[in-house]
């Protein structure tokens, strides 16, 4: 009997240590292609490899410089995630992938300046971008805006995380971005009825389709027919080509409204509620590293107090390929004697040196941007409003002379050399 009873409870004791433990989920949004996760994109990745046969879909684990082709191939670049982090040398790629004739599809929930730089080039009634805004929902209704691809009811999302809804932060765009000129942005997808969450905007020969919602593109969201109808849908735009799936730009959202967009409040709070030591210090195995990490520094400083400094290399400043491009931009457009285009230009740059020189934003062009503009730069208020006045000239004409041109840039160029 003893001998039954200890081998009974031998068996209940493997049958314990060994069994399957509980299936657990990461509900952190990756969009990692590989992921199988809820917030993955392994689902939509293998869709999109068989979405257009005899084409292939490389994956772009580096630089967006070199790689993607600068002539027509009817390619396409697919971004998905949270943000995505570009430098000067990508998003020119980017631009002139597009520009050539190819289309770029970049579904997340914020966008970084230095691209719409280039896409929102003429401002709606002098509104200066910013971001996409937020709405805090558990659930939202997505649909587009064609009769070919809108159904009848449009498709409900909603935020799950640990096998129930959450408050989400939904991004869209505000109407106000919206022109209704054909080169600017026009919108092809709306959340609510009324906020859009998917728009389209042509560059060169090109366009980019920018979508609010990558969430409707997760593992979990494709589980479902309809799911799966709304994701056929909005990437029908796609061209029949090679599809180039960017992993690389991936970035958490907090980093992305932190290094992408300039002088957005909502970034500050972002950051102050989701910063990256909360995460570390949230997760018990990156938690326990950076105590490790710490004691290692602590250390370190105890046994080597004395600093040995090795000769500091000279490096060369870092080279602003933006202006570079602007300045090409600028000499096309005096050569085709399109000086309206280049005044508008012209403008552009001004009011970029506004924000960096005084944190000044000249959304409104009136008395009041006058009286600070003049306190901060020392330039007289005179000077100020004949540059303004001439501006405003300039925007509502049809036609610009090129004494006009040459006027509008002996004052800007006054500006910049007087101003403190």
């Amino acid at each position: 009997m003893a001998l039954i009873l200890a081998v009974l409870l031998a068996t209940v004791t493997l049958m314990f240590l060994f069994r399957d433990p509980p299936r657990k989920f990461d509900w952190r949004e990756t969009y990692d292609e590989a992921s199988r996760q809820p917030y993955g994109a392994y689902v939509i990745f293998e869709l999109l490899q068989g979405l257009f046969p005899g084409h292939p879909l490389e994956v772009l684990r580096d630089s967006l410089h070199g790689v993607l082709p600068e002539e027509d191939e009817s390619a396409n670049y697919i971004f998905l995630g949270q943000a995505l982090y570009m430098d000067s040398s990508d998003v020119n790629a980017l631009l002139r992938f597009v520009e050539s004739g190819n289309l770029a599809f970049i579904s997340s929930k914020t966008i970084p300046y230095d691209l719409m730089f280039h896409l929102y080039y003429e401002e709606c009634d002098d509104i200066y971008w910013e971001d996409y805004n937020i709405l805090y929902d558990t659930a939202v209704a997505l649909n587009f805006e064609h009769a070919e691809l809108r159904p009848e009811e449009p498709y409900r999302y909603e935020y799950v995380a640990r096998q129930k809804a959450q408050p989400y932060s939904w991004s869209y765009i505000e109407s106000f971005y919206f022109c209704g000129q054909e080169e600017g942005l026009v919108p092809i997808g709306m959340m609510n009825d009324s906020l859009a969450n998917f728009a389209r905007v042509r560059y060169g020969d090109g366009f980019f389709y920018l979508h609010t919602t990558p969430l409707a593109f997760s593992n979990i969201q494709l589980l479902e027919e309809w799911g799966l109808e709304y994701a056929n849908r909005a990437f029908s735009h796609l061209r029949a080509g090679p599809i180039y799936w960017d992993r690389y730009s991936r970035a958490p959202e907090w980093m992305g409204r932190r290094m992408n967009n300039r002088g957005n409040a909502l970034s500050n709070r972002q950051l102050s509620d989701e910063s990256p030591l909360q995460y570390i210090l949230s997760q018990p195995p990156l938690a326990w590293a950076w105590y490790t990490l710490l004691g290692l520094g602590l250390l370190f400083l105890a046994f080597r107090a004395k600093r040995k400094q090795r000769i500091i290399p000279v490096l060369e400043p870092n080279t602003n390929t933006s202006l570079a491009f602007l300045s090409t931009i600028g000499r096309l457009y005096f050569i085709q004697n399109n000086h309206k285009k280049l005044a508008l230009l012209q403008m552009k740059l001004f009011r970029a040196f506004l924000w960096e020189h005084y944190a000044i934003q000249s959304r409104d062009l009136d008395e009041g941007l006058v009286e600070r503009l003049a306190h901060k730069s020392e330039i007289s208020k005179e000077t100020i409003r004949k540059i303004l006045l001439l501006y405003k000239n300039i925007r509502n004409s049809s036609f610009v002379s090129e004494n006009t041109l040459i006027d509008f840039h002996r004052l800007l160029d006054g500006f910049y050399k007087n101003c403190k």
